[in-house]
């Protein structure tokens, strides 16, 4: 069954990134706008969520209705608060500032994973902080409202772009290398304890050198992988694709833009994708045959 992808909103200025459907909405992310939007099904409109989010890319939504945003320019997580406001999360480990998030997740617990990467595109403000030797996955751990700590989950990562977990918990995915970087992109799943620790990792993808890798990605029903791929300087050409927790690739679509970013599904009972790729817009394949996780 072909995936028929529709542009919704946008273009916006630079690339789309992170996306969350809130129940009634898609929100999604202009990230050079430094605009967290929202798109509503209903009346064909994406209207301002959040504005100055300082280059928020990956988004998501936790039990209590706030949302997590991986801020790339501002070098944190922040969590907007249900109340309108903005709060800080920990960006210190170990006595040292965190990179620059790129993608998020949230646990049934509370608990927030997210893609601490290193980016092409310089954070704000003088290096006041230096980069962590590495690039990693880390956890948020909350001991209460607005009080956080920060650990690493990842020691094997050289620069992670997308997080995941599958519909049990147990498992992480982690989408890992930059290929602007010069990194060889692979995807590896790791188990997952209950207490936020991974145990030795599994190679689902590797893709060859200079390919780009996966940038985003979420899971449908059955609990296969939906990721987007991909562009049109070399290797794969963009797409998205569909794998197996055991890492097999099932099906491969076309994406209606070139450097797909993120994917998510939204609309009533999770049965259309939405898509935000590197031409700023926002695009959206409506019965493709698939429907997405609820949790």
């Amino acid at each position: 069954m072909a995936w028929n992808f529709e542009l919704v909103a946008g273009p916006f200025k630079g690339r789309t990134g992170g996306l969350a459907w809130d129940g009634k909405a898609m929100l999604f992310s202009a990230v050079q706008e430094e605009r967290v939007l929202r798109y509503d099904p209903a009346t064909s409109k994406a209207d301002n969520f959040r504005r100055w989010t300082g280059r928020v890319n990956g988004i998501a939504i936790a039990r209590d209705g706030s949302i997590f945003g991986a801020q790339e320019g501002g070098r944190r997580v922040v969590q907007f608060m249900t109340d309108g406001s903005t709060a800080p999360t920990e960006e210190m480990i170990d006595g040292t500032h965190h990179n620059q998030p790129v993608d998020i997740v949230v646990d049934k617990k509370g608990r927030v994973f997210f893609a601490d990467a290193y980016n092409s595109q310089a954070p704000y403000g003088p290096p006041a902080y230096p980069f962590l030797p590495h690039a990693s996955v880390l956890r948020l751990d909350s001991w209460g409202p607005r009080t956080w700590s920060l650990a690493q989950v990842t020691h094997d990562t050289v620069g992670p772009r997308a997080v995941l977990l599958s519909a049990d918990e147990k498992t992480l995915y982690v989408a890992d290398g930059d290929s602007e970087r010069g990194d060889v992109c692979q995807l590896f799943a790791y188990p997952l304890n209950t207490h936020g620790s991974v145990g030795p990792r599994k190679m689902l993808q590797n893709f060859a050198f200079p390919e780009r890798g996966i940038e985003g990605m979420c899971l449908d029903g059955d609990g296969n992988i939906i990721a987007c791929m991909g562009w049109k300087k070399g290797g794969s050409p963009p797409c998205v694709v569909v794998i197996s927790p055991g890492g097999t690739i099932l099906e491969t679509h076309p994406s209606p833009a070139d450097a797909p970013m993120r994917v998510a599904f939204g609309d009533s009972n999770l049965s259309s994708l939405y898509l935000t790729a590197g031409d700023g817009g926002l695009y959206r394949a409506k019965g493709i045959g698939r429907r997405g996780l609820k949790r």
